[in-house]
């Protein structure tokens, strides 16, 4: 077969032609292992805080219902 056709028959049969163009893998997906904390820092994974906000305390305290000492109590 000449030439042009060869390449005809190929792009016709061969199971490697591109209909469509595959998607790209995301950055730093092949890396095999846990980057350090600092790199996840640089990519943005985590976040710090430099203010972190206080936890409200409680205005009462908390009374338990069930309490041994409050059981022995009332006996």
């Amino acid at each position: 077969l000449p030439e042009q056709e060869k390449q005809k028959k190929l792009s016709a049969c061969s199971r490697h032609r591109f209909l469509y163009i595959p998607p790209c893998t995301p950055e730093n997906f092949w890396e095999v292992g846990f980057p350090s904390t600092q790199t996840c820092i640089e990519r943005g994974y985590i976040k710090e805080d430099n203010n972190p906000q206080a936890r409200s305390r409680r205005k009462q305290p908390f009374n338990a219902l069930f309490s041994p000492k409050r059981n022995q109590q009332q006996s």
